[in-house]
């Protein structure tokens, strides 16, 4: 007499005194001689997650849901019906673009992958990257990835780097700067320290007139938080609040109020006079958290969104 199995996707039917091989375990039907082993094979095969089958390619004949312990890989994969995938942790060399190596460990979820431009497609996809170096991928790195596979532009910083699309929930405790940015399209890759404003050719531009009314933000250095980081084209990160450098020219007093200079992306001091016949809090920059005793150009630290 026969039976039948019911699973998540398919019935298997094992005849009488048989052993049914349509899965990864061996199944046994009624009166098989010898059951006790198979049985025995079975339990052991799921008590090590089908590690006993370790191949390239997984154990034969896997049902969705069903668990694989890769041990040459060293990481979990459960099978979704068409693919085997999982989480892997491993450290790696890689290569930047200048021919140097470096040692990172990344997390990826292995399976299969596809995409232009895709140097791991059909192997892993990283999640993210740990390394003690700030560097760019060189184009034959195993992780160079122009589609949606690898890091955002290829670019790996110091410390944790997500890769293109994985993003983290957490709550933030400190932060190693101190502002708060947002990436905008611009006209021309301003340096850090750029005083813009709303307006140009894209969405925002160097200020050029004194007392600027469209006066935005400053160009950030190194944002603790930047938004809208995935998007694409000429950008720059607009400092919005908190401390960062800032383009100032003529002498500058600890606590004075900024405006926008004649000079294109350069602030400066609000005059004594300025504050006298009235002033419209809307054209600061922000305030100067440090002096400034000469005359042309330089950087000092200023608290935006301070007015």
């Amino acid at each position: 007499m026969s039976y039948t199995l019911n699973l998540n996707n398919k019935t298997v039917t094992v005849e009488y005194g048989s052993l049914n091989t349509e899965t990864s375990l061996e199944l046994v039907g009624k009166d098989y001689f010898g059951y006790g082993e198979a049985i025995a094979q079975n339990f052991a095969t799921l008590l090590e997650n089908s590690a006993v089958k370790d191949n390239a390619t997984g154990p034969t004949n896997p049902v969705a849901g069903q668990l694989w312990y890769q041990k040459t890989a060293g990481n979990l994969k459960v099978y979704d019906g068409t693919t085997w995938s999982g989480t892997d942790v491993s450290d790696k060399t890689v290569k930047d673009s200048t021919g140097k190596f470096h040692n990172v460990t990344i997390i990826s979820a292995t399976g299969l992958f596809t995409g232009a431009g895709n140097n791991v497609a059909g192997t892993s996809k990283p999640i993210a990257v740990f390394s003690a170096t700030e560097f760019t991928l060189a184009a034959t790195d195993q992780f160079h990835d122009t589609g949606t596979n690898g890091f955002p532009a290829n670019k790996i910083e110091k410390g944790l780097t997500l890769g293109t699309g994985s993003k983290m929930h957490g709550t933030a405790t400190t932060a190693e700067y101190a502002d708060l940015a947002e990436l905008y399209s611009s006209d021309v890759a301003y340096e850090s320290g750029t005083v813009v404003k709303i307006g140009g050719e894209s969405e925002v531009t160097q200020t050029t007139i004194e007392h600027c009314p469209e006066v935005f933000g400053i160009v950030s250095t190194n944002p603790a938080y930047l938004m809208n980081s995935a998007a694409q084209g000429q950008t720059v990160a607009v400092a919005l609040e908190g401390r960062v450098p800032c383009k100032v020219i003529g002498e500058v007093r600890k606590g004075q109020r900024l405006v926008t200079s004649s000079e294109p992306g350069v602030a400066r001091a609000i005059a004594s006079y300025e504050k006298e016949v009235g002033m419209d809090w809307f054209r600061v920059v922000g305030r100067a958290l440090e002096n400034k005793d000469t005359l042309g150009v330089g950087l000092i630290e200023v608290v935006v969104g301070v007015k």
